[in-house]
């Protein structure tokens, strides 16, 4: 019987790699280098760079495409307050507690600033020494942008919205004009307006200004041109637009802004338009109500003022007067027989003697004086910054000039001409306007009741 052949001693030394031991390494260092492929792709595509600094705050590593405009290479070993707008910017770079998610301004190769949403991590060793800090960083310049200009947007579309609602229930368009001007330099950041009357006659006063003076000449250009204008004078950039009512331009808004600025924006250009257009209507309502008012002051037969138009505009220079303490004279005036001109000629003959004498009084004052007509053939004037001598030779001129309204009584033997009468305002001593008119209307009996023609002033004695 054979003798059976012994098993082989289990041997020490390392059994030889085979096929298969090689193919598990190759994939396992073709998937190590795909990992890191795809880290390094992930990493781009979820910031614009990533980084990190040392102990000492400089740049020790900056992913391949670089940052801000600038080579990796270029940036290593430099402090990023070089890049940052401001030192607490730069700070973020190198805290050994930076925050989770920080704006930061930096500035581009170009000199242009950039906004950087950074996301940074401290590293410290096995001992809890700090060693550097690692983070990654996203360029939200566009962003920003849009969201400030969308703000920016709702913000003015929220003011001409209130805008719009006051204009339309504003009682007084004057009111409105004024907070109409204003929100227009709010909501575009102008730095003043100004809103001019226009019509065929060309640009008219000013009708509210709110800010820094605003010249008319970009004014005078969107009305030559019937259009929107823009300027650069004075270092300033203006922006003209006219206001459109009823087929015609009564109105001009001027923006300011300074000209290194940018250009207007369409947006606001729009918003300004649309406001303009609305300021148009409301400049046309002024207007009518000031010709309303006019009307309501004013004597029809005369064109003077009316008793209570100059009632009020007495008052009102009265009180200017007391204010500069140079006081005036307040002259009433009776235009003698005019009765028998009624009587004998008819009352078309008094009406043409009125306007006579409402044409010889209105020429005998001076700008800042007041004439007026209380009622019947009686009438008023107000003379500013004149003494006592200097009101009754004014007086005694209007006596005299009075003899060329004889001719509206022919061939009576009773003249047709002024009594005066004459009350100083004194600002050595309070007066009331009261007590100042019946003084004047005191004078002017005193003559009536003696030869009339004539003139009389009373000094108040109280």
């Amino acid at each position: 019987m054979a003798r059976p052949v012994p098993a082989p001693e289990p041997s020490n030394l390392p059994a030889a790699p085979g096929a298969g031991q090689v193919d598990l390494d190759r994939a396992l260092q073709a998937a190590l280098i795909e990992s890191r492929q795809r880290l390094r792709e992930l990493v781009e595509l979820s910031c614009d760079f990533a980084w990190e600094t040392d102990a000492k705050g400089r740049f020790s590593f900056i992913t391949g495409q670089g940052a801000l405009g600038r080579a990796g290479a270029d940036l290593l070993g430099t402090d990023p307050a070089e890049l940052t707008l401001s030192p607490e910017d730069s700070a973020h770079f190198q805290s050994d507690s930076p925050p989770e998610g920080q704006l930061v301004w930096a500035r581009a190769s170009d000199g242009a600033p950039v906004c950087l949403h950074l996301k940074a991590r401290a590293i410290f060793d096995e001992q809890g020494e700090f060693v550097c800090v690692r983070g990654a960083c996203r360029d939200v310049t566009q962003e920003q942008e849009r969201d400030a200009a969308l703000s920016a947007a709702k913000h003015r579309e929220r003011s001409m919205i209130q805008l719009f609602r006051a204009l339309r229930e504003a009682a007084d368009p004057k009111a409105a004009i004024a907070q109409g001007v204003a929100t227009a330099v709010q909501a575009t950041g102008a730095a003043g307006a100004a809103l001019y009357a226009a019509g065929a006659q060309g640009i008219g006063d000013q009708q509210a200004r709110s800010g820094a003076p605003v010249p008319e000449s970009a004014a005078r250009q969107a009305l030559a041109e019937k259009q929107i204008a823009v300027q650069t004078t004075e270092g300033q950039r203006l922006l003209a637009i006219p206001g459109w009512h009823r087929g015609a331009i009564n109105c001009v808004l001027v923006l300011a802004r300074a000209a290194d600025q940018a250009d207007w924006p369409d947006d606001d250009r729009f918003l300004l338009n649309e406001l303009t257009d609305q300021l148009a209507v409301a400049v046309a309502q002024a207007a009518e109500q000031d010709a309303l008012a006019r009307l309501s002051e004013t004597d029809a037969l005369t064109g003077l003022l009316n008793r209570r138009g100059f009632d009020a505009h007495l008052a009102r220079s009265m009180a200017a007067a007391r204010i500069a303490r140079r006081g005036g004279a307040l002259l009433y005036v009776d235009l003698d027989n005019f009765k028998q001109v009624n009587d004998r000629h008819g009352h078309a003959q008094g009406d043409a003697a009125l306007r006579a004498a409402a044409e010889l009084l209105r020429r005998s004052v001076r700008a800042g004086d007041l004439v007026g007509r209380l009622g019947g053939d009686e009438f008023a004037i107000w003379l500013a910054e004149v003494d006592a001598q200097e009101a009754r030779q004014r007086g005694e001129q209007l006596a005299l000039t009075a003899s060329a309204l004889q001719r509206f009584a022919p061939g009576s033997d009773k003249p047709v001409g002024f009594s005066v009468g004459i009350a100083m305002l004194r600002t050595d001593r309070p007066q009331s306007d009261s007590h100042v008119m019946e003084l004047a209307d005191r004078a002017m009996y005193q003559v009536k009741h003696g030869a009339k023609g004539g003139v009389a002033l009373i000094e108040d004695e109280s």
